[in-house]
Formats: structure tokens, C-alpha cells, sequence
């Protein structure tokens, strides 16, 4: 048999399995639906926090899991085990926290009560990351029962503070450091949907978070003044401003003393990996956000270095003044810039908070207040390594006709940095499933469609990562 013919034999395969993952979906909705009732913001919800995690914690325990929580510094992360004697371990991190609601007016339903529109499932967490959890518990199921038992030694860690910091889980990583040791890591879920282009993910960016501050006296008015003595007062606003423009040009090169420097060159394999790239990112970002170009006009491998290589810094909000329907002259006395950064390795949360105060000072913004805000450090496995060729042979039969690429990192953040010393670790999904789940929006919901997938490549990872050397 030709390498043609082992291929549409392999996808033929697991398209039996994903045949035979359809039998879970009722079950998989029930156990969603009982998740998304969890009103689980970090750490707004402490009553739905504590109450979600007992619910897994007993979730796991039916299916036949020792499982318990660890409750230290912050919100309880559930950790469960089917430890049958294997030779090799999978390990899957997943949480139970969502991003806040929003306006409840731009909901079409309640966001804590999973509904069932159009082809989708509706409500907080279907996406991110309830639903996604759902799928790799009912994975596993799905090849326990294809072959009478667990092929694998499964570890689960569910942490409830992933949106806010993951406080409590750098104490779980040292506490229960035996625990994440695994010879593969799923991160936050795969999904495949067939015909659409899939994506392996190698890990994750970090992210520095800060807050900029311009308040208080004596380098401002203790109160907003009239706008008539504005040649007297200093505007906190436009100080504000002044500086944030001192960070990045309208080239969009970060311009943060020392900033270059400090990024790793890019290793060989990883833009090679990106040269291989088999999906389509110009016209999968303009048709999500509705654009007619891109940021800078980026495409091709200028494109995809900026989302899955390079660092980026970003103003996500900025506040001052008076911003209400009415005319209000006033000089503003106080102003705020919520600046994040999403950082490449090297490039370390503690260096970036010295390098932006240093920044700073030097051009004579010492009035301004830095107030760092909890972040991650960057993660990344090998595109190499073995777990990750593994990963790419399931995604290429799950995905097919269509391609499916390997990237370094993902675009976005976790705490992915306190396991890959434990464990090599990614994440994978295709184009179709994640199109339109409006994840960190009103209306978040996941594709019906993407569930077979999903379980079918969890229990296609478990099948073969239980076979390798």
C-alpha cells in the first residue's frame, strides 16, 4: 500500500471512530448543560466557582476516576486520575471559568442556560472552555468503550481562574508536580470538522498586563478643573497619551527601549513549519471581524510570524475624562491605558515591567504609574517533537481533504508555562470550529457539528500515543 492509499485507509478509520462518537453526544450535552448553569466568573463568583468544581469533582468519580480539589491561593482546581497500569500517560488541562457575561441586552438567551439555535449550542463556556472540557471527558469514554478499556493512563487538571490569572494553580504545579508529568499534553481541547483546515498548536504566548496610570497630586489637579484653565493645569489625558506614543510607531514596531533585544530569533523549524502553513489566514481574519484588509495589509508569512511568533502590544482600553451624552469642558486630572503585551520566550513578565519603567523615566514620564497586572509566562513545545508528529497525523486524517499545518504558538495566553517542563503539550482545531463561537462575546456557543470530532480525535490520541516507543 502506497502512502496515498495508508492515508485514506487512516482517515477511513477514524471516520468510523467519529461515526461512533455521534452515540455520546446526548450524554455529552447533558453534562454541558449542567456546566453552563455554573455562574463560574474568576473571581467575581466564589459560590459558583466552589459548586462547579465539587460538580466535576463527583462528574469524574462516576466515570470511574479518583479524583479530588486542590484548594490553595485562589478558586479550587479538580484533579482527577484513571491511573490502569499503562505504560504512558495523557494529560489534559482544561478550566471551568468563563469570561464575564457582558450586556445581558445583546444575549439572544441566557448566557447560563444552554440552548440549542441553529445548528449550535448556546450559553458561557460552550467554547471556552466547558464545552471543550466535555468533549475530552467523553473522548475518553469513547475509547474505553471502542476497546474495552483505557489505553492510557489519563490525568485531568480543571482549574476556575484561567480568565484571571490562574492564581491558585502555580501552587498545584508545585504541590502535585508528579501529577503533571505525562508523555503528552492536551491542552484546552482539539476539534476537527472534516473539509475544513486544521491547525496543531506547539503552545502559547505570554502575556504582561499592566495598567498606566496618570492620577493624583502634585503632578496633577486634585480634582478635573474648568477647561478655561487649561493653560495653567496639567491634562492627565494628554500626558497619557504622549507617553503611550512613545511605545509603538504608526509602523506598528514595538519602540519599547530594549524591546527588540530581548525576542529570541525564530528557530529555523518554526518558520519552516510556518512555510508549510496550510490554511488560508487572510480570509479567515477578514471574514471573523468583518474587514477589508488586514493590520498593515500583512499576509503570507509576514502574517503568519506576527500571530503565531512574534510578540505584539496592545492598548485594550484607555479611560479619562468625561465620555458621557453631554458637552463637559473640563481638563481631565486623572487617566488610565490598559496596555497588553503577548510575549515570545525570553521575553519574561519581570523584564518587561523593568524595561517599561525604564522606558519611561528616560523621556521624562516618571509621573506615570505602572501597576502590573497578573499574567503568564510564554510556553512552547518543540514543533519536532514526537507528540507533536502524533498530534499532525490525526489532525491530516480528522481534517481531510483539507490540510492541516503545524503552528508554534498560539496567538493567545495561558498557563501552559507551569506543565511543558512536565510535559510536551498543544492544542489543535480546524478552521470550522471555531468560526463565529464568538468565544469572549455575547452569544458564545460551539458548533453541534464539532463534536464527534472532537471526541474522536481525544480518543484517537489516547489510542495512539499508547502504541509509540
Amino acid at each position: 500500500m502506497g502512502v496515498a492509499g495508508w492515508n485514506a485507509f487512516m482517515t477511513q478509520e477514524f471516520r468510523a471512530l467519529e461515526n461512533r462518537a455521534a452515540e455520546w453526544e446526548s450524554e455529552a450535552l447533558d453534562l454541558l448543560t449542567e456546566l453552563v448553569q455554573f455562574h463560574t466568573v474568576a473571581p467575581r463568583d466564589q459560590e459558583g466557582l466552589t459548586g462547579c468544581a465539587e460538580f466535576l469533582r463527583d462528574a469524574f468519580k462516576q466515570r470511574g476516576y479518583s479524583s479530588a480539589t486542590y484548594v490553595k491561593g485562589g478558586a479550587p482546581v479538580v484533579y482527577a486520575e484513571k491511573n490502569v497500569g499503562a505504560r504512558k500517560t495523557l494529560l489534559f488541562y482544561h478550566h471551568y471559568d468563563v469570561q464575564p457575561e457582558g450586556n445581558l441586552d445583546l444575549w439572544h438567551s441566557s448566557p447560563w442556560e444552554l440552548v440549542k439555535r441553529g445548528g449550535r449550542v448556546y450559553g458561557r463556556g460552550t467554547s471556552d472552555d466547558k464545552g471543550p472540557l466535555v468533549s475530552s471527558m467523553m473522548g475518553v469514554e469513547l475509547i474505553e468503550d471502542v476497546l474495552g478499556k483505557v489505553p492510557v493512563n489519563v490525568h485531568f487538571v480543571v482549574e476556575g481562574e484561567e480568565e484571571a490569572g490562574s492564581m491558585a494553580l502555580p501552587n498545584f504545579a508545585k504541590d502535585k508536580a508528579e501529577f503533571l508529568k505525562a508523555d503528552g499534553c492536551v491542552w484546552e481541547g482539539v476539534g476537527a470538522i472534516p473539509g475544513s483546515p486544521g491547525e496543531v498548536v506547539c503552545g502559547l504566548k505570554g502575556d504582561a498586563y499592566f495598567d498606566l496610570v496618570t492620577v493624583g497630586v502634585p503632578h496633577f489637579a486634585r480634582t478635573d478643573a474648568h477647561s478655561g484653565d487649561a493653560g495653567a493645569v496639567p491634562n492627565a489625558a494628554w500626558r497619557l497619551v504622549w507617553a503611550l506614543s512613545t511605545l509603538k510607531a504608526p509602523d506598528e514596531t514595538i519602540t519599547l527601549d530594549g524591546f527588540r533585544e530581548a525576542v529570541r530569533k525564530p528557530l529555523q523549524e518554526d518558520l519552516d513549519a510556518l512555510r508549510d502553513y496550510q490554511g488560508d489566514a487572510v480570509t479567515r481574519f477578514k471574514h471573523e471581524y468583518g474587514l477589508d484588509r488586514l493590520l498593515a495589509g500583512r499576509e503570507g508569512l509576514e502574517l503568519l510570524k506576527a500571530l503565531f511568533l512574534d510578540p505584539q502590544m496592545t492598548i485594550s482600553g484607555l479611560t479619562s475624562g468625561y465620555q458621557g451624552p453631554e458637552d463637559m469642558t473640563i481638563v481631565p486630572a486623572a487617566a488610565s491605558a490598559k496596555v497588553d503585551i503577548r510575549t515570545v520566550p525570553d521575553l519574561t513578565v519581570d523584564k518587561l515591567e523593568k524595561m517599561l519603567r525604564a522606558h519611561l523615566d528616560a523621556r521624562g514620564f516618571s509621573d506615570i504609574r505602572i501597576v502590573r497586572k497578573p499574567g503568564y509566562e510564554p510556553a512552547k513545545t518543540p514543533v519536532s517533537d514526537p507528540f507533536i508528529k502524533l498530534m499532525h497525523g490525526i489532525m491530516k486524517e480528522a481534517c481531510a481533504p483539507a490540510g492541516t499545518g503545524v503552528v508554534p504558538m498560539a496567538q493567545g495566553s495561558g498557563p501552559a508555562f507551569l506543565f511543558a517542563q512536565h510535559a510536551p503539550l498543544c492544542m489543535a482545531y480546524s478552521y470550522a470550529d471555531i468560526e463565529g463561537t464568538d468565544c469572549h462575546a455575547p452569544n458564545e456557543n460551539m458548533k453541534l457539528q464539532s463534536l464527534p470530532g472532537s471526541m474522536a480525535v481525544v480518543a484517537a490520541i489516547a489510542e495512539r500515543l499508547a502504541g509509540t516507543d
